[in-house]
């Protein structure tokens, strides 16, 4: 065997299995973006508001199709005390966490209204400026809702 023979022969059975390998790979699926993504704004003091924000996040999630729906609740301003780990409604808070709704806190309104995230409920994540976030979701064309908007029927 010459030397080129022999090089050619290492180099096809170097390579063969090296595309078999490659082909054999498959590239990952890209994440799917979920059609319906709403952002629920709660900046009210008022329990019946917080109530109706929880709820309205609720329903979007129940009858929503498994992958298909994500719902964000953005606390500001006094809505923050719906977020409060000591809140009368933790139990409704931490339903809708079960069922895959987000809850996140204005860091900017925390530092205003003297909250530190210990005081948060479990779960609840924090962004730093709530009029940001809004643009942001907003731009990504997710669904803006006010905590005192009236919830689909």
């Amino acid at each position: 065997m010459t030397r080129r023979n022999w090089m050619l022969s290492l180099c096809t059975s170097l390579l063969i299995p090296a595309g078999l390998l490659a082909q054999t790979a498959a590239p990952a699926a890209a994440p799917t973006i979920p059609a319906n993504r709403i952002l629920i704004h709660v900046y009210s003091d008022k329990p019946a508001d917080w109530q109706g924000a929880v709820t309205k996040a609720n329903d979007y999630m129940s009858s929503a199709k498994p992958g298909t729906t994500l719902v964000e609740i953005l606390a500001t301003g006094d809505g923050l005390k719906l977020v409060d780990k000591d809140n009368p409604m933790q139990a409704e808070v931490m339903g809708s966490l079960n069922k895959d709704v987000s809850f996140v806190a204005c860091h900017a309104s925390m530092k205003t209204h003297n909250m530190g995230i210990e005081q948060l409920h479990s779960g609840v994540g924090t962004v730093p400026s709530g009029g940001k976030e809004m643009a942001q979701r907003k731009a990504e064309g997710w669904t803006m809702l006010e905590d005192k908007t009236p919830a689909a029927k």
